[in-house]
């Protein structure tokens, strides 16, 4: 006899909810611990031309400098993440994963000497792919994917010039570059397979 699915089944592990939820909810926990006294997690961010700076290429994303950077992150993380997820989870993993090493990367080889922590890198990086992947494809979709972008966040443009001291400008311009690079790539091979 058949069964009714429940309602409150997990989502699979390739679900858009499960995907963005999991990575905010692992900074939130992240910073709550890196809160506690006598705790900084911070020290594991990325120290330009470091040895053992290069491995917070891998950490920086998922901590913050505090609840204010973690928030003023997560919530254009949560729309520019969902918008990526309209092509495929996969995608948004890749492009996920490609900024936040690559733009890690070029933040060891060229920032500030300072720690460099926070999402905003791949936050840079989804913004930059979104545009750049959409004028590129020139789909409908993908067209009106990047208008909605440039209407919504536009102002990030400003975000990749030197402004203030503690803010690492450095990791918002490497990680749109990664997105750029990454999105203009996807394209032209999306395009091809199209013909």
């Amino acid at each position: 006899m058949p069964t009714k699915k429940s309602s409150l089944s997990v989502p699979p592990l390739s679900s858009k909810r499960f995907t963005l939820i999991g990575i905010i909810l692992l900074c939130t926990a992240l910073q709550v611990f890196n809160s506690l006294p006598g705790v900084n997690l911070n020290g594991l961010g990325i120290y330009p031309r470091s040895l053992s700076g290069l491995t917070g290429i891998f950490f920086a994303p998922f901590l913050h400098g505090g609840w204010a950077h973690l928030i003023s992150n997560l919530i254009p993380f949560a729309v520019l993440g969902w918008l990526v997820c309209q092509y495929s989870v996969k995608r948004f993993w890749l492009v996920f994963i490609f900024t936040a090493l690559a733009g890690g990367l070029l933040v060891w080889l060229f920032g500030r000497s300072n720690i460099h922590v926070g999402l905003s890198g791949v936050l840079y990086g989804l913004w930059g792919f979104l545009i750049c992947y959409g004028f590129m494809h020139r789909s409908f979709k993908a067209m009106a994917i990047s208008v909605v972008v440039v209407f919504l966040y536009s102002g990030l443009i400003w975000g990749v010039l030197p402004q203030r001291p503690h803010v690492s400008f450095e990791s918002h311009f490497f990680g749109a570059i990664a997105g750029i690079v990454i999105g203009y790539y996807l394209a032209k091979k999306d395009k091809k397979t199209r013909l």
